[in-house]
Formats: structure tokens, C-alpha cells, sequence
């Protein structure tokens, strides 16, 4: 055994503690060096978890955008695309939209995630991996979609700018998104179990929530295909041994591109890789863009620096999250995590030396195993001497998880007050539509609260208690929300509260605020139905 795998490999415990404190059932790592396989292990929690394989499927997430570029790339190369041509161009319903982003944004700030365009989940899916709103009125949306930073001043992590470069790619080539990715890109590479439609094989890595005791449920995971036009965002599906054969053919044909200053590769789907692997916007606007940035698809970080910042990890620990690399100064590392209800992944790439590290997993956890993980095998590879103790700061980041949801039924139970809604609870039921009137929600009065669900999804539900006068909440409980509907962990006191406005001729508006991070709510009109007035 070399000295490089002896290092990994004693990793293995290690990792295997961390994978305890995430309570997720199986873990999957491999490490390619020099463009070679070196490792590919898989773990599982415990006896009774199934243990996958390299040849286990899992939905990869995120990680999908990375080769949703590399398709746009090929879409470019052969003249069907252009990056800076305006999104105008090629979506005509975009141009209802008259901001910056509907005038000026392109292919190039969509895949750099610079529009500024908020990224509020609640428009795709929300509850056992339904979709809320239906292809053909994706693109409406997008056009009323608030923007929370100024256009290509910031980085805005959005999927909503990779709903829109799915969009455009079917609608430039008249086919569909799973079709142009297996045309451009997987059959190319010769793969035969990663697609972005639904899985074929039957070697499929379930997906899972952890519920609060480390227990580990199964779950429904969204259905990110061209069906649903979210396939670009999220929609890939691939296995540990695949996932390494598009690396290390990624990185050779960009060190051959790299060195002979040439946008395609002889024999390689992989094109205008200098392109995607150029940072295009800082993503912490106090550091200079050399030190992490996102490029096209993918994060790239001067080390040393934070390689959890697209993690759970991150949200998790705050100010505690940890510095990688402290002893390997100036090394380039391009990252991404991947992360749905069910599955979180992460890897790391060193065009430096054509080597990498896949971690893939199949749960919502209690913490991200893959970060660490990963960071410990990348560690290894490079020889730090520096890493931190990834154990402890996995158990202190499943402690903060745990605390999210203490402090935030605290929270919501503190500031409720005894001031009743101003009309009886009847008044508030009815159809309440977003602006562009692809997303209705139907209140109906229940007992003591309000039932909320999404027309045309009836599994979307729920239940509003009494607040605030005309403010109502649904309770926090992680286990109710991540582990029985299969919601993404939101530890936010406004994404619990919904408001209703009233006026002289009773409840005209509900507002609630879908996006954490927005500046404020966003605003659903009563709609008034045929034969009837407002109450």
C-alpha cells in the first residue's frame, strides 16, 4: 500500500464517527490521484443500514450544475448558444421582466449565479418532494422573482438562474434537457448509469431523513427531471465510479486546454473549460475574488480558506466553521456540494495535480457528513498537517441543528400574544395567488386555526395557530418538518409566520416570507371567485 493510501485510509474511523454524529445511514468516498482511482470505500452507520457500492445510484444534486455547464459549454461550441447573449433572447416571456436582470442578464451571469436573483425553495418544492409549480409557468415566475442584490455586484447562490438555463436549453435545440446532457456529455463519456430523467437501475442509494435520535427514516425525494424543468438545478443521477470518470476526464481535457490555450480537447465532450473554471464573482465581497469565487457551475478557493461555505456545515457553526489548508498556501481548489431532501454530497478537485475527492450520502442529516469527510480525505491527499478535529466539529454542529429547533419553538411560543385575529377564523378562508398567478394557496378554517395547502398539490400542507392578531404560525418541530414531510431544514421564525392583511372590505392579502434571507415577505392576492364578494 503506498504512503498516500495508508494516509487516507486511516482516515476511515474518523470518518466513520463523523457519519455517527450525521446519523446517515451509508457514506460513500472515493479519491482519484494523477488521474487514477486510489481509493473508493463505503461505509454504513450500522449493521442493520444497507451498504452501498460503486456502483450504487445516487441523486447527486447540485453537484448536477457543474455538468449542466459543460453541456451549455458544448451547446456554445457547436454556435446553438452564446454565453452573453441576453436570457431575452432566447425566452421571450423573460422579457416582461424590465429590471437588469430582464434587459441585460446572460448566459454567463446565470452560471455565475451574479443576477442577484433571490433563491426562495418554496417555488419548487416544499413538502415529500412534490413540485409546486407546474414547467410551463416556471419561467412566469422567474420574471417575478425579487432580486436581493444589485445585478453582477454580488454572488447570490440561486437555483432559479438554473431554471432558467434549463429553459433555455430546450427551448434552443427543441429538445429535452435530459436528452441534450446524454447527447453532449454521458454518451460521450461512455457512462451507462448517469442520467438526468428518473434512474433505471435498481442499485438506487434510498433516500432518508434523521430524525432527532439519530434514527433514520425513509423519505420521497424531489423528481428533478426535464418533466418538471428543474433537471439543470439538481436533476442528476449517478454513481460513485461514474462521478470519478467525469472528474478525472474533466480535469485532463482542461490541463490540455489550459496548456494549449484552446477551448475544445480532441476526442472530450468537455469544452471552454478555461472559461468555466474562471472566477466570475467574488463570493465573499470583503475578500478579493482571488481567495473563492464561484466560476460556472463550480466554487474555486485559494487555499487556505472555508471549504464548507456552500455546506449545512457552515450555517451550522458559523464563525466556528473550519479554515482548510492553513500549511498549503496558494493551492487551487474547485469545490461544490450537493444538497436535496434525502442526499448531501460534496467534492473537491485539484487541477493542479488531476486529482479529487467524491463523497456521496443519502440523507437529510443531522449535520453534513461530506463535507468533513471529504476534507479529511483531501487533507490526506495533499499531506496537511494542519486539519482540524472534524469529529468534535461534527458534534458540535449536530448539537447546533438540534438547537436551531429549541430556540425557534422558543421563540415563536415567547412572542405569541393573546390579541385574537381581528375577524372570525371563516374570513380568512378562501384562494390566495402570487402575482403572477401561478402559485395559489387555499386557506380553509379548521378548529382553532387556519389550513393551508397548495391548489393542485393537496399534500402541501399546513397547520396555522393563532399569533399575532392577523399573524399566524405553524409550529416548529424538525422531526414533524424534515423527517415526516420531507422539508429542507429552515430554522427561520418568518418562514413560520404568515399574515394576513385586512381592509374595509375584510382579508385582501396573505404575506409570507418563502426566501430567509429576504428583505421581506412575499405577498399572495385573495382572489375574488365568480358568484361571491369578499367577506
Amino acid at each position: 500500500m503506498s504512503t498516500v493510501v495508508a494516509e487516507l485510509t486511516s482516515q476511515l474511523p474518523a470518518i466513520a464517527s463523523i457519519l455517527q454524529a450525521s446519523g446517515t445511514p451509508s457514506l460513500s468516498v472515493g479519491v482519484f490521484d494523477h488521474g487514477r482511482t486510489i481509493l473508493t470505500h463505503h461505509l454504513s452507520k450500522n449493521a442493520s443500514s444497507e451498504k452501498s457500492n460503486d456502483d450504487t445510484v445516487y441523486y447527486i444534486a447540485s453537484l448536477s450544475k457543474l455538468l449542466a455547464i459543460c453541456a451549455v459549454a458544448k451547446l456554445v461550441t457547436d454556435g446553438v448558444l452564446d454565453w452573453d447573449a441576453p436570457i431575452r433572447d432566447y425566452l421571450p416571456t423573460f422579457q416582461l421582466r424590465e429590471d437588469d436582470i430582464g434587459i441585460k442578464a446572460t448566459l454567463r451571469d446565470l452560471a455565475s449565479n451574479r443576477t442577484g436573483l433571490a433563491n426562495p425553495t418554496f417555488f419548487w418544492g416544499q413538502q415529500h418532494g412534490q413540485g409546486v409549480i407546474d414547467k410551463r409557468d416556471l419561467i412566469k415566475t422567474a420574471t417575478l422573482v425579487k432580486a436581493q442584490k444589485t445585478f453582477r455586484s454580488s454572488f447570490i447562490y440561486s437555483n432559479w438562474n438554473f431554471i432558467l438555463l434549463h429553459a433555455i436549453v430546450e427551448q434552443a435545440t427543441g429538445k429535452s434537457f435530459g436528452e441534450v446532457m446524454q447527447g453532449t456529455i454521458l454518451a460521450p463519456l461512455g457512462l451507462s448509469c448517469t442520467t438526468f430523467e428518473l434512474p433505471v437501475s435498481t442499485n438506487l442509494a434510498a433516500p432518508y431523513a434523521v430524525r432527532d435520535n439519530g434514527i433514520h427514516s425513509e423519505i420521497p425525494t424531489n423528481t428533478y427531471t426535464s418533466e418538471t424543468g428543474l433537471s439543470a438545478m439538481g436533476g442528476g443521477k449517478s454513481t460513485l465510479s461514474e462521478m470519478m470518470t467525469i472528474y478525472s476526464a474533466l480535469l485532463s481535457a482542461y490541463a490540455h486546454q489550459t496548456k494549449n490555450r484552446m477551448d475544445t480537447t480532441p476526442g472530450s465532450p468537455f469544452t471552454h473549460l478555461r472559461t468555466i473554471f474562471r472566477p466570475h464573482i467574488a463570493v465573499d465581497q470583503s475578500s478579493p475574488e482571488s481567495s473563492q469565487a464561484y466560476c460556472l457551475g463550480i466554487y474555486r478557493t485559494e487555499l487556505p480558506g472555508n471549504l464548507s461555505v456552500a455546506s449545512l456545515n457552515a450555517l451550522l457553526l458559523h464563525k466556528k466553521t473550519p479554515i482548510f489548508g492553513l500549511d498549503l498556501s496558494g493551492i487551487e481548489v474547485y469545490h461544490h456540494t450537493g444538497n436535496l431532501p434525502g442526499y448531501f454530497h460534496s467534492m473537491y478537485l485539484l487541477p493542479g495535480t488531476h486529482s479529487g475527492v467524491v463523497c456521496l450520502s443519502n440523507a437529510t442529516p443531522l449535520m453534513d457528513p461530506t463535507d468533513f469527510s471529504a476534507q479529511l480525505l483531501l487533507g490526506a491527499l495533499l499531506g496537511s498537517r494542519t486539519l482540524p478535529d472534524y469529529v468534535s466539529l461534527a458534534l458540535s454542529a449536530r448539537s447546533a441543528q438540534l438547537g436551531w429547533y429549541v430556540q425557534l419553538a422558543k421563540y415563536l411560543q415567547v412572542n405569541r400574544t393573546e390579541k385574537p385575529p381581528s375577524l372570525p377564523l371563516t374570513s380568512y378562508s378562501g384562494a390566495y395567488a402570487n402575482s403572477a398567478n401561478t402559485l395559489v394557496l387555499e386557506v380553509t378554517a379548521v378548529e382553532e386555526g387556519l389550513h393551508v395547502s397548495v391548489r393542485g398539490r393537496p399534500s402541501t400542507t399546513y397547520h396555522l395557530l393563532p399569533w399575532n392578531g392577523d399573524t399566524f404560525y405553524w409550529e416548529a418541530n424538525r422531526e414533524r418538518e424534515v423527517c415526516e414531510k420531507a422539508m429542507w431544514p429552515i430554522p427561520s421564525p418568518q418562514w413560520h409566520l404568515v399574515t394576513f392583511s385586512v381592509g374595509k372590505q375584510g382579508v385582501e392579502t396573505l404575506k409570507w416570507q418563502v426566501d430567509a434571507l429576504a428583505r421581506g415577505p412575499d405577498t399572495f392576492q385573495r382572489q375574488i371567485e365568480a358568484g361571491r364578494t369578499k367577506l
